[in-house]
C-alpha cells in the first residue's frame, strides 16, 4: 500500500506540474514550525533539541521542523542458547519518537492534489505484521500504521493540515500509536492550519 500511495503522489505531481507553473508561495520558516512541535515529552521519554530547515532549489521549496523523544527501556526477548534452547532474557532497548512538520506549499499544485487524493481515500489494510488505514484525528484526515516484526516494532500517524502541511509522528520500539496521538493532541494544529 505504501508503494501505491507513493506512486499516486508522483503521478499527480508529474501531471499537474507539467501543466502549471508553481505559484510563488511564501513558505513558513522552520523556526515558526518549531513553535508548533510538542514540548512536553511523554512519561519516561527525554526531549532532544528540535531541528529544522528551509530549502529552495530550481523553483521548488519546502520547510520542515522536527523533534525527537527517546527513552531507555527494558524488554524481555527470546534468545537461543548454545544448546539450542530458547530462554527469555531482559535486554536494554531504545524507544524513539520523531515528530515532524513539513510545509510542502512551495512544491506546487501537484503536491496539493496528491494530498487531496490521499485524504479522500478510505481504506484499511491488515496483515500478520500489522495494519495501515485511513483515519481522522481531531478533524484532520491522514494515515495510521502499525508494524510488529520479529525483531522490531513501529507505528506512525500522518495528518494533512490545511492542505499544505504534513504532520508525522513516528515511533520505533513500540507499535501502539496511543502515545503518538497524545503528542499530536498537545500540538496547536489549528494554529498551524491558520499559518500562511
Amino acid at each position: 500500500m505504501k508503494q501505491f500511495l507513493f506512486c499516486v503522489i508522483l503521478v499527480c505531481c508529474s501531471i499537474i506540474t507539467r501543466s502549471q507553473t508553481p505559484a510563488q508561495i511564501k513558505l513558513i520558516h522552520f523556526k515558526e514550525l518549531q513553535k508548533i512541535l510538542p514540548v512536553k515529552p511523554p512519561e519516561g521519554f527525554t526531549r532532544e533539541k528540535p531541528k529544522g530547515q528551509t530549502v529552495s532549489s530550481s523553483g521548488i521549496s519546502s520547510s520542515s521542523a522536527s523533534v525527537e523523544f527517546t527513552a531507555a527501556k527494558k524488554e524481555k526477548q527470546l534468545q537461543t542458547t548454545d544448546d539450542g534452547k530458547q530462554d527469555s532474557v531482559e535486554v536494554d532497548v531504545q524507544w524513539a519518537i520523531n515528530v515532524e512538520i513539513i510545509d510542502y506549499a512551495g512544491m506546487g499544485e501537484g503536491m496539493a492534489a496528491a494530498f487531496q487524493m490521499i485524504t479522500g481515500m478510505q481504506y484499511e489494510n491488515e496483515t500478520e505484521d500489522g495494519y495501515e488505514k485511513s483515519t481522522v484525528f481531531n478533524g484532520y484526515k491522514g494515515i495510521e500504521k502499525s508494524r510488529v516484526q520479529e525483531s522490531s516494532r513501529s507505528c506512525e500517524l500522518q495528518l494533512v493540515v490545511g492542505g499544505r502541511f504534513l504532520v508525522t509522528a513516528g515511533g520505533n520500539g513500540f507499535s501502539d500509536a496511543t502515545v503518538l496521538r497524545s503528542l499530536l493532541n498537545s500540538m496547536e494544529l489549528k494554529k498551524l492550519e491558520s499559518m500562511k
